[in-house]
């Protein structure tokens, strides 16, 4: 029977990640994941924005992330031999009352390097005037299904996927080790998504998964040069296409696309451009969400063999490299400290 040190279950952001780290470091692992279980990174438009619009305040350890991020997207387009990440700076149309706030915030050096400029005047063609415009630095997108088919290929070629459906309610928590699929590791870590709230093991984890939904549209006239966002996020993919979104629905916890997710999404792209487009395609998928925003990793209360790497959300492509890093260390330095705000005991 093969031993490894690691059972990494699921192949989402957080797993294909710290896999990665893993694979650097020498750790020897395995992925667990079933296509019965779907991924919300699939259908994820995978931006990156260093600011919070609605507070004009920045995203959460930004200044230590996007160093790290951009650093570690690089070193795998390296590895696997294709670009996925693509820096695209944000275009953000303001109100009179938006402008003095952004002008005030471009002044200040914390914010300077991730606000290029704010004009009066629209630097593209087909989108409804407004009093003004800003541009964020800084910001970019994942190619997100491009990058998860890459990674699947690439851990099959090492033969370190393996298809199984894990049962958590099966795993015996006062076990030291475990065998799964014909392969015996000492330790777990579940990085299930938003399927963690049918993991019994973690039912003390605040999870607040919630549904997004996103279109894909055809818009031969419409700029490719900046995502604009205002409202809803119109991220340019090439050749005129365009993903637009998105939703945030807590109430309905399923993966079906709806009509009136379809129509909320319409009319705030009607609302920000002013041409013809096509819809050519409509998805949606479950962000694996903490209460408080944070991530969480960490080990179970009662069984150290057992660890828990999720809640990424809405900023998990910028989160993740840098967290993965963080988890590789809670699972192999002794009595590695976590910040508090990151850390499982935060829900004990």
């Amino acid at each position: 029977m093969e031993k490894v040190d690691y059972f990494i279950i699921g192949q989402g952001l957080a797993g294909t990640m710290l896999a990665f780290e893993m694979l650097e470091h020498n750790v020897s692992f395995k992925i667990l994941t079933s296509v019965e279980k779907s991924k919300a990174s699939n259908v994820a438009a995978g931006m990156v924005n260093p600011l919070v619009f609605k507070r004009l305040t920045k995203s959460w350890m930004v200044d230590e992330l996007l160093p790290v991020m951009k650093t570690k997207y690089t070193r795998l387009e390296n590895l696997l031999g294709l670009k996925f990440y693509f820096e695209k700076d944000i275009l953000k149309p303001l109100s009179a009352q938006e402008m003095l706030l952004w002008r005030e915030r471009k002044t200040q050096p914390e914010f300077s390097k991730y606000i290029s400029k704010v004009e009066i005047t629209s630097p593209v063609a087909n989108i409804r005037n407004t009093a003004g415009y800003e541009f964020v630095t800084g910001s970019g997108y994942l190619d997100t299904k491009l990058f998860f088919d890459t990674a699947e290929k690439f851990f099959r070629k090492q033969n370190l996927i393996v298809d199984s459906v894990v049962s958590p309610e099966k795993i015996n928590l006062k076990k030291e080790n475990f065998e799964i699929a014909g392969f015996h590791s000492r330790k777990i870590v579940f990085c299930e998504g938003y399927h963690i709230i049918s993991n019994p093991m973690f039912q003390f984890v605040q999870l607040k998964p919630v549904k997004g939904e996103v279109l894909s549209i055809y818009a031969p006239n419409l700029s490719e040069k900046f995502t604009l966002n205002k409202k809803v996020f119109v991220l340019p993919i090439g050749n005129h296409r365009f993903k637009v979104g998105s939703t945030y629905d807590w109430n309905d916890i399923t993966e079906q696309t709806t009509q009136q997710g379809k129509a909320s999404i319409i009319e705030r792209l009607d609302n920000l451009i002013d041409t013809e487009y096509s819809i050519e395609n409509h998805w949606a998928g479950i962000r694996p969400t903490m209460a408080d925003r944070r991530p969480v990793l960490g080990f179970h209360p009662e069984n150290k063999n057992i660890a828990v790497f999720n809640g990424l959300g809405t900023k998990g492509v910028m989160l993740a490299p840098y967290f993965a890093s963080v988890m590789l260390n809670v699972l192999t330095v002794p009595r590695y400290k976590l910040i508090p705000e990151i850390s499982i005991e935060r829900f004990y």
